[in-house]
């Protein structure tokens, strides 16, 4: 099963990755062309369908592969060593990593280069209805990469490979998603690559970073909505 596993989620890593980013139009665009302030729910859209794609191609396809179609036999979560458990070490691990969190988004969203590029969804007026359908889409867009990322590819290498190469690989992958962006989110996509990967091997579990990871999302993304000088919240 090791090798098939493996072989699944390196192809999966490639395969999911290029049409990923081949059906997100909008990560091809230079970056002065993604700051339309449009009201378009086409343009809200588009993001929201980007984060959902994510979670089909790096959670829902490779789910599927694994427990409904045997091509690498009948695995367990306990034979894919993923766990989502609770424990005292996720607890801990969690809380320190939301308050960081929340901390860096503070202060770096404040920022010129910041706000150029989030919030993600480019519109003048959010209404609620648009900051709760982008906090759902946060969340099946990181449970994905968290699954994958710090779950299946992971795991499948520490089959084979030791542990620093197998952080080495799924850092370097992960951030590969990131490099549309500017340079230093590429850099932070390694850094968070990294420290997740320590934090999973140390709680054993795949909550913590799912958690620390959807609290920075959200963090960004209403601290610089409300830093925003261009942008406004709605009740209606």
């Amino acid at each position: 099963m090791e090798d098939a596993l493996l072989l699944l989620t390196l192809v999966t890593a490639s395969i999911s990755f290029i049409l990923w980013y081949s059906i997100s139009s909008s990560l091809r665009l230079p970056v002065r062309y993604q700051v339309p302030y449009d009201a378009n729910p086409p343009y809200v859209n588009r993001v929201l369908r980007r984060r959902a794609n994510t979670a089909i191609l790096f959670a829902g396809i490779p789910l599927f592969i694994i427990f409904c179609t045997g091509l690498i036999g009948r695995p367990t979560w306990h034979d894919l060593q993923i766990s989502f458990q609770w424990n005292h070490d996720v607890a801990l691990c969690s809380g320190i990593g939301v308050v960081v969190a929340i901390v860096i988004s503070f202060f770096s969203t404040k920022s010129e280069a910041s706000l150029e590029v989030f919030p993600e969804i480019r519109v003048r007026f959010w209404r609620t209805g648009i900051i709760i359908w982008s906090a759902l889409s946060w969340v099946l867009y990181v449970f994905a990469i968290e699954f994958f990322y710090r779950g299946l590819l992971l795991q499948s290498l520490l089959f084979q490979v030791d542990i620093v190469p197998a952080m080495a690989i799924c850092a370097t992958l992960y951030s590969l998603t990131h490099y549309f962006r500017r340079n230093r989110m590429t850099i932070a996509g390694i850094i968070w690559g990294v420290v997740s990967c320590h934090i999973v091997l140390y709680t054993e579990s795949l909550l913590a970073v799912i958690i620390i990871h959807l609290a920075f999302c959200l963090s960004v993304e209403w601290f610089s909505l409300k830093n925003h000088m261009e942008m406004y919240v709605r009740k209606t």
